[in-house]
């Protein structure tokens, strides 16, 4: 790793950290004012408790990451949900503080206690539908035209899934039941596109059988994502070894006439010239039809030029808790989610099946995505 870069990632978890810790406080000074503590005593405690929850979820992120084990996973959970519910808790306090400030403006008396009691229960709420929303993974269905498709894969479905996250909270129970998914929509082809694990976490024996139950008549295919490259990727490469499924090293492989590219994400926060390394793929056509699968939506332009026809991403989680959907939105424009067709290149970005840190969804849904070539 580079000074450069290590500069970066210093510079990221100073800056994410100073975000936490401005979260908090917020939430802190929130509470003192909708709840009216007085006492001395009482507002220590709140600001300690809530320092010590601003540190928890990076506590138990380092600890779950070497550490596999119940008391472990039940500490994450709680941190990360934690994190979910401080992010939702916020939100609804904004909308209160707004309300509250409309009421000061126009002179209408408001009982500062109701406001924050609705604030907890709504906050509250909202957090419990996101856990559930989270692990209700919806069907998704689109339909692609590729130039120059050959019959063979025409009408044909194929179906891309993204982001899964499996480690301390997302285990075999969830991924048996996602592959039993996948096997009812009968896809020619299924295409993981990054970051099946999370990052942390072992007891991974329940996945060569998992992914080998899946059923594609041309194959399944991998790719990594940013979280391979933090749960380890000779670790992650050892696991997938084991299975059928066809992990790429940025190289191609042929079906029926359609190009099926993978590039993998870069590590160490490199950049990586994705367009560049497809056109040096042997035999690669830039006029023939192709898939793409390359985790980050991200230069899109450059791919585009470099003759791709389909690319699947995934990454963003479209925010995965509101009202980060903003953040994605600002990032990546209009490849946030969804799909995009420009002239005969076309990109779909997935909002991913599984959650990172807080396990709930809220403003975003998990998806499997089937596509019909045409």
């Amino acid at each position: 790793m580079t000074r450069n870069n290590l500069l970066l990632i210093v510079s990221f978890l100073i800056l994410a950290l100073g975000a936490l810790f401005l979260l908090h406080y917020f939430a802190y000074f929130s509470f003192v004012k909708f709840f009216q503590i007085k006492l001395a005593r009482t507002k220590l405690i709140l600001f300690s408790s809530l320092v010590c929850l601003t540190l928890s979820f990076i506590a138990a992120s380092i600890l779950s990451h070497y550490y596999e084990n119940a008391l472990t996973r039940v500490f994450y959970f709680i941190s990360s949900f934690w994190l979910g519910f401080g992010t939702t808790f916020v939100t609804f306090f904004v909308f209160v503080w707004v309300i509250y400030g409309f009421g000061k403006l126009i002179h209408l008396p408001l009982n500062l206690n109701l406001l924050g009691i609705i604030a907890l229960i709504l906050a509250s709420i909202y957090s419990i539908y996101g856990v559930f929303n989270a692990q209700n993974v919806r069907i998704k269905n689109i339909t692609v035209e590729i130039k120059n498709l050959p019959v063979e894969w025409q009408g044909k479905k194929v179906v891309q899934i993204s982001d899964i996250h499996l480690g301390h909270i997302f285990r075999q129970k969830f991924f048996d039941k996602l592959a039993q998914k996948v096997n009812s929509l009968e896809a020619e082809a299924v295409f993981i596109t990054g970051d099946l694990f999370d990052g942390m976490g072992d007891g991974f024996g329940y996945l060569t059988p998992a992914l080998d139950s899946i059923k594609a008549s041309k194959g399944t295919y991998f790719i990594t994502g940013n979280h391979e490259t933090y749960f380890g990727l000779d670790k992650a490469y050892d696991i997938l070894s084991k299975t059928k499924i066809k992990i790429f090293h940025d190289d191609m492989v042929v079906i029926d006439g359609l190009q099926i590219i993978g590039i993998n994400h870069p590590e160490n926060f490199v950049s990586k010239p994705v367009a560049e390394i497809i056109k040096k793929i042997p035999n690669y056509n830039a006029d023939g039809p192709s898939i793409l699968l390359f985790h980050t939506p991200s230069q899109i332009k450059e791919i585009k030029q470099a003759g791709i026809k389909l690319m699947l991403s995934g990454h963003t989680h479209l925010g995965q808790l509101f009202p980060y959907q903003l953040v994605a939105k600002a990032v990546y424009g209009d490849y946030d989610y969804g799909l995009n067709k420009i002239d005969d290149f076309t990109i779909y970005t997935s909002s991913g099946i599984g959650a990172w840190g807080p396990t709930m969804r809220t403003g975003t849904v998990s998806e499997i995505v089937v596509i019909t070539l045409k």
